[in-house]
């Protein structure tokens, strides 16, 4: 009989109804050829068929939702009759006897109710499907339209082993029910000597549609019906009984005998019969028989197709009896010297055929074999990562798993550098990359290390080879290894928030987290985004880019403290809000031995009596296209430093109050060109500088003040130093 084994992910036994957990699709033939197929079933109906454990009562239809109208396909045994009503009505009393495949022609929520009977034994079944009847969706002329059009217009498909189905590339099929795998269009044929017949479910879909149909798959008939006239029988091979009238037989050289009782004889060798007339007489004629010794079938595979043939005598023949095979349809009756069983590509049979087997047209016995056709390729490969989805923070530990005894080949590119544009838009720039050589993958799980201080990018391809040569569909992997880039989205959800692109971070409480984690990280920012009350301490090297109205809030009590690491700001605006009901800190930045840099940025700051938008101590600043407004009833500046090294080019500065200064440095080094800077206010200057180094290069400076008194725009102490002072206009201020 041989072992069974089915393929891993076909090991759920199936009984009756199947429900699907992938969506299904069928397909049909012209009517002639469907009105042979049903004289065939008929004619063919009253034999009997053995089921293996696998096959289904119900071939056809499944549940699920459909584009097409369904086919009912039965498969029953002799003596067995069928009923069915698709109105939710009892078959027995108000429904339609089956006599073969037919079209249910129905539409919408479909609700098939069966009863199969054999005597006083009854078995029920209920199906519940859907057809969405949106007609074809593809445009005229096209080979998809044609093949659509045909599944839904004709029925049924049959294929007896001339010509070939050609699925359109552009669809995806599968064979058989359960869990399979899906494979683009193409040519299904089978061996020109194919003698297996079978009801075989199709599943197709264009990623939107699902369409399921029956491919009837018929047999090819070339075998002869003869059969000797011998006044013998032989059955179950060793039980031999004459019936001859008025004749006499003996075996080999054992005595004559008249007897028709049966007698049993060993078939491990040859054995002749003879017989002559009951009128015993010297020269009478005596016939003869040479009886052969029992053969054994022997089994030869060709492209996957099996071949059956008899080692023994060349006078045996063999005649299927049955294919064992789920959804197995009437077979012919011929007898042959050798058989083949084949299928399409795809399809995966796994069952014990039973023959009858004739010498000489008289029969003998039974002979059984198990066999495969193993033509399903194997689910495509499934990459395991230690980090999910498509972005990681870390390096990735990548693993490859596929189906049991199949061998996997895994293909591994990368690292390549992302650049941030790349980054933000979805990397497309990797998308057209495909697989490079492949190597047999042997369980070790392969390391995809993220870049140096730099954002990479890996693709990993694999696919699968069972032990029959069939070969999956290629899986792929991408990642993109990124310890450095986060996204923070004001508007975004809490869940699952994680400061990846698809689930951006919404709040500074998270993104303080990660900064302070001691690496350089970079956010892209999205929204207004509100700081917490208090100092928000900044301790290690961050940036940020504004993507879409970016902008940071402060509350009167908020401001940003940077301790020994780097800050940098691009397109974003700053803003220190005001309420009269609450005090103001004095501060919006303070830097204390860090560096901060800010690029088409916007930073406003109101103070209710005082204050100063960015004060620095020992650190180095630098602003580029950007503005600095700050406002305050008694006093207002916009930059202090000491002992710092603070530049400003081509950019603009507002300090508003009863006392006002742009810039107070003390000690290190100060550089302003091609800005505009400005103070409205009692009493006020640009510049204020103790013991510095200053560079005033192409700026325009305006002063406003509320009384005729006014001061010079640029102060400086006897310890300063001008290196540079040229091309600046002054306006509003004392010598100007």
């Amino acid at each position: 009989m041989g072992k069974t084994r089915k393929k891993s992910y076909m090991l759920k036994r199936q009984f009756s109804i199947v429900k699907l957990d992938n969506p299904l699709f069928f397909i049909y033939h012209n009517q002639k050829e469907f009105q042979r197929v049903r004289r065939i079933f008929l004619v063919f109906f009253i034999l009997t068929f053995s089921l293996s454990a696998f096959a289904q009562r119900v071939i056809s239809p499944v549940e699920g939702r459909f584009a097409n109208k369904q086919f009912l396909v039965l498969s029953l045994s002799e003596g067995e009759e069928a009923f069915y009503s698709y109105t939710s009505t009892n078959p027995l009393t108000s429904g339609f006897a089956y006599d073969g495949p037919v079209l249910i022609d129905m539409s919408g929520d479909v609700s098939l109710r069966i009863t199969v009977t054999k005597g006083s034994e009854k078995e029920e079944y209920k199906i519940n499907y859907t057809v969405t009847d949106l007609g074809n969706p593809f445009a005229n002329g096209t080979a998809e339209k044609s093949f659509i059009d045909r599944i839904e217009t004709d029925g049924m498909l049959v294929y007896n082993g001339e010509g070939v189905i050609n699925i359109p590339k552009t669809l995806a099929f599968y064979l058989g029910d359960g869990e399979k795998p899906l494979m683009s269009g193409g040519t299904l044929s089978v061996s020109a000597d194919n003698k297996l017949s079978r009801y075989i479910p199709c599943n197709l879909t264009n990623g939107n549609s699902r369409w399921r149909f029956i491919i009837f798959l018929s047999a090819d008939s070339s075998g002869t019906f003869a059969q000797s006239s011998v006044p013998f029988e032989i059955s179950d091979w060793e039980t031999f009984t004459f019936t001859g009238k008025n004749l006499i037989w003996c075996i080999d050289d054992g005595l004559w005998s008249a007897s028709k009782e049966s007698v049993v004889i060993d078939r491990s060798s040859d054995h002749v019969i003879s017989w002559q007339d009951v009128a015993y007489k010297a020269g009478n004629p005596v016939e003869t028989f040479l009886l052969p010794k029992k053969p054994v079938i022997a089994q030869d595979k060709f492209d996957k197709a099996v071949s059956f043939s008899l080692d023994g005598d060349l006078r045996y023949r063999l005649k299927i009896l049955s294919s064992g095979a789920a959804g197995e349809a009437p077979s012919d009756q011929g007898l042959y010297s050798s058989v083949t069983f084949d299928s399409f590509y795809g399809d995966f049979v796994s069952a014990t055929a039973v023959f009858e087997i004739y010498c000489d047209g008289l029969y003998q016995g039974n002979l059984s074999s198990y066999y495969e056709i193993d033509r399903q390729p194997p689910l495509p490969p499934k990459f395991v990562a230690s980090e999910p989805g498509e972005y990681a923070r870390r390096d990735v530990s990548l693993s490859v798993e596929s189906e049991k005894d199949a061998k996997i080949y895994l293909s591994v590119l990368g690292p390549y550098t992302v650049n941030s544009n790349s980054y933000i838009d979805n990397n497309s720039e990797f998308d057209y990359i495909g697989p490079g050589e492949y190597f047999l993958y042997k369980s070790q799980p392969v390391e995809l290390r993220a870049g140096v201080e730099k954002t990479v990018c890996y693709k990993a391809f694999a696919y699968s080879e069972d032990t029959a040569g069939n070969v999956s569909a290629v899986s792929s992997y991408k990642v993109i290894i990124d310890e450095f880039n986060y996204f923070l989205d004001a508007s975004a959800p809490d869940f699952a928030a994680d400061g990846s692109r698809l689930h951006p971070f919404n709040s500074f409480e998270q993104i303080l987290k990660v900064i302070n984690q001691g690496k350089f990280v970079h956010f892209f920012v999205s929204g207004s985004v509100n700081l917490p009350k208090g100092p928000s301490v900044i301790s290690s090297n961050c940036s940020f880019t504004g993507m879409q109205d970016a902008s940071f809030v402060l509350t009167p009590s908020s401001y940003v403290i940077v301790q020994d690491a780097s800050l940098e700001l691009q397109n974003c605006v700053i803003q220190k809000e005001i309420d009269n009901k609450l005090k103001s800190d004095q501060r919006l930045f303070v830097m204390e031995k860090a560096a901060a840099s800010f690029e088409d940025c916007e930073i406003i700051a109101d103070f209710d009596s005082s204050g100063t938008a960015l004060s620095s101590d020992s650190s180095i600043i630098s602003f580029k296209n950007s503005g600095l407004t700050v406002r305050g009833a008694a006093y207002a500046c916009a930059v202090s430093g000491l002992n710092s090294k603070i530049s400003m080019s081509a950019s603009h500065v507002s300090s508003i109050a009863d006392t006002a200064v742009n810039f107070s440095v003390k000690g290190g080094t100060f550089d302003l060109r091609s800005s505009v800077c400005k103070v409205i206010s009692h009493l006020g200057r640009i510049v204020e500088a103790s013991a510095s180094n200053i560079r005033l290069i192409g700026n325009k400076f305006e002063g406003d003040f509320d009384q005729e008194k006014r001061l010079p725009a640029v102060w400086r102490d006897e310890k300063s130093m001008l290196l540079e002072d040229k091309n600046n206009t002054v306006e509003g201020f004392k010598n100007d």
